[in-house]
């Protein structure tokens, strides 16, 4: 099971933006081989905003969201590992303030990666991403798609 309450605080001129939420839902891993794991997470998030029934600002972003991720790892041998993922994310914005920039809004969000791992030490690892985003809404300004590409360095102490 996994858990988390958060804050989401904006600069003072986005006050009403910030948010009190909160995520649970199962996550199960299973490993199919000595080579190969699969990760499978659903969580149920709810987020509540300091501006909502603010009808000055009509800025309320409190939303309900379901997040579904698949993901497998696999043991390629010689210290290397492959980390290839899913996820799909729904946010309804739940504003009901009369001519509010977020009434009705609903978000969708693809999100696949891949990670190429090479395990220099137990302690250390180097990494190399890719990830491609695609978000639809049916608020059109707030659709895109998106690349990112990553190395890091991990230590573990």
């Amino acid at each position: 099971m996994v858990g988390r309450y958060g804050l989401r605080l904006f600069n003072e001129a986005f006050a009403e933006r910030d948010t009190k939420f909160g995520t649970l839902g199962p996550q199960v891993t299973f490993s199919a081989t000595s080579w190969l794991t699969l990760t499978l997470a659903y969580l149920y998030e709810r987020g509540l905003a300091d501006g909502r029934g603010d009808v000055q600002v009509r800025d309320d972003v409190s939303y309900r969201q379901h997040f579904l991720s698949v993901g497998s790892t696999f043991v390629l041998g010689e210290g290397f590992s492959l980390d290839l993922g899913y996820a799909y994310r729904r946010k309804d914005f739940t504003s009901d303030l009369a001519g509010g920039s977020n009434r009705g809004v609903v978000d969708t969000t693809h999100v696949g990666s891949a990670e190429l791992r090479y395990r220099i030490s137990s302690a250390a690892s180097v990494t190399v991403g890719l990830q491609r985003a695609q978000r639809g809404s049916n608020a059109a300004s707030r659709d895109f798609f998106n690349t990112n590409t990553s190395v890091s360095l991990q230590y573990r102490f």
